[in-house]
């Protein structure tokens, strides 16, 4: 099967997917950024019981607190971006890709019944897959799409 067949076919559970990391709204946002840094996390799903209400990410770190005069008491409602475009585990992971590509997004969480929270997905969880089913196709790109070899590198 292609690689475009593949993505085409897969669901966005079959990824190798990690637990996301979740806060409750009115969580400050020094303790958030505490519990990024902590726990390695891109980005935070922002939460009402299990339902989601907004995410936060690098990029909001970036564009909205550095370099800025922040109340580290503040809610993370002040900083996250609402309502997130999602996705369900159950969508393709061509669909993903393509969210993202329009969008921007590195990280979109993924929600069942009514909101509720089921994981998040990244570029890089897409990039794990590809490489774990096509190595010889991901791990043999020239440098630049637009490099094409004539013959192999290497004895």
């Amino acid at each position: 099967m292609s690689v475009e067949d593949t993505l085409r076919e897969a669901r966005i559970r079959e990824l190798p997917l990690s637990p996301p990391t979740c806060v409750a709204l009115g969580t400050r946002v020094g303790e958030v950024l505490e519990l990024m840094k902590r726990e390695r996390a891109h980005c935070v799903l922002v939460c009402e019981g299990e339902r989601l209400r907004g995410i936060f990410t690098e990029r909001d770190v970036v564009t909205k607190i550095l370099g800025l005069p922040v109340d580290w008491e503040a809610p993370i409602e002040s900083f996250m971006t609402p309502s997130p475009v999602t996705l369900h585990p159950e969508d393709r992971v061509w669909e993903a890709m393509r969210r993202m590509e329009e969008g921007g997004y590195r990280h979109i969480p993924l929600v069942v019944e009514g909101d509720r929270v089921a994981g998040v997905v990244s570029v890089r969880d897409i990039i794990d897959f590809l490489a774990e089913h096509f190595p010889t196709e991901v791990f043999n790109l020239p440098p630049r799409s637009d490099q094409v070899f004539a013959a192999p590198e290497g004895a």
